[in-house]
């Protein structure tokens, strides 16, 4: 069995009280049907049923109704661990196991997640042999308690889907490539593979078409795609109003929402010369979005249920759609400022938990917000 896990995977520890942006605050805290079983009555409270399950009512400041002055959980003080529901013991990690092998991840909606991420030069993969998966300590809520992995499904796919996100990662990490471009690239492999998949024979050419495949000549074909146009601004614009809509109206992070969707809607999108003024501005995180963006390759393109390459378009083109959205946003805070590290780092985790959505909601929203599942060439050019 093989373990593939980020280098600072071991290296996370919750922050507790000291984090900027705590995991318990205004956002749904699920909380799954056995512990829910198990809860006291005057716990079970503070819980509310949705379409999805059951998630924790948070207080009207947005903060999980169970954190103490400190920060630190009640129940987990009061009961252990093990009283607390799986997302809570086990965020931001996430595994997904499959036949051959697991492989884990930190969510970059974390602040300490991202911190750690941006300290390393690179980002990089480690394959670890394992005979069984050892129980792990990690701290929630600043309280030590044990991993627990519940009864989930291990997924058998198709190997060579693997190999293309193994491929796309190692182009996002290229860092003779503009970020952009590389998403480009990998967009356009994903068109040639989808349709040597529906020939059926992506297996038997896959090889073949990578070995022959030039992404100098590519680069040079897509040029560089990197001036702003009024069409480009207009459609960032209208896509972080889209995508934040629902957690202004339920007052989900509207600290941070809600002023920059003023100023989204008080921009004049004819005006791109104020993209070209807020560019130098944001070079010098240039490689602190590809590191993020190369973990969004490595955890997001594969997950539990792809089944195709088609799920592999579908997750590039929802990635090019975090990219666009988190770019507006740092142009909203950083066309009349200045871009700090804390800034982005807040706007990366309010954008990456706003748009973390489980696969099954990403494909209903791409079916129910384009006219085609699979995007044409242009749009994903124009977001990215």
């Amino acid at each position: 069995m093989k373990l593939y896990q980020p280098d600072y995977y071991d290296k996370f520890q919750c922050t507790a009280s000291a984090c900027p942006m705590t995991c318990c605050m205004q956002w749904r805290i699920a909380v799954d049907d056995e512990t829910l079983f198990h809860w006291q009555e005057d716990w079970k409270k503070h819980v509310k049923e949705v379409e999805e399950g059951h998630i924790i009512r948070l207080n009207k400041d947005g903060m999980c109704p169970f954190l103490n002055e400190e920060k630190l959980c009640k129940i987990v003080l009061s009961h252990g661990e093990q009283a607390i529901s799986h997302t809570c013991q086990t965020f931001p990690r996430e595994e997904h196991r499959y036949n051959d092998r697991i492989e884990q991840c930190l969510t970059p909606g974390c602040p300490a997640v991202l911190d750690l991420m941006w300290e390393q030069d690179d980002f990089h993969i480690l394959e670890k042999e394992i005979k069984e998966k050892k129980t792990q300590t990690q701290k929630i809520c600043g309280q030590k308690v044990k991993e627990t992995s519940q009864n989930e499904e291990i997924c058998e796919l198709n190997p060579v889907l693997f190999e293309i996100r193994n491929w796309f990662l190692k182009i996002v990490n290229d860092k003779q490539l503009p970020l952009n471009t590389a998403l480009e690239i990998c967009f356009l492999i994903a068109l040639d593979l989808y349709e040597l998949e529906q020939k059926g024979v992506l297996e038997k050419e896959f090889l073949h078409y990578k070995n022959i495949t030039d992404l100098q000549k590519i680069r040079e074909a897509i040029g560089a795609n990197d001036q702003m146009t009024e069409n480009r601004l207009e459609e960032y614009n209208l896509l972080f109003l889209d995508i934040s809509e629902i957690y202004r109206e339920q007052n989900i992070y509207a600290d941070f929402l809600v002023p920059l969707a003023k100023e989204a809607e008080d921009l004049d999108c004819q005006k791109t010369e104020c993209w070209n003024k807020f560019l130098p501005k944001l070079a010098q995180w240039k490689q602190h979005l590809r590191k993020l963006f190369a973990e969004e390759m490595s955890s997001a393109v594969i997950t539990p249920g792809t089944e195709q390459v088609q799920d592999i378009l579908v997750k590039l083109e929802w990635m090019a759609m975090e990219y666009a959205v988190l770019l507006q946003v740092l142009f909203l805070h950083g066309y009349k400022g200045e871009i700090t590290y804390e800034k982005l780092r807040e706007s990366v985790c309010v954008i990456f938990r706003m748009m973390g959505y489980a696969d099954d909601d990403v494909w209903e929203y791409m079916e129910n917000c384009f006219d085609q599942l699979i995007w044409p060439w242009e749009y994903y050019a124009l977001l990215v």
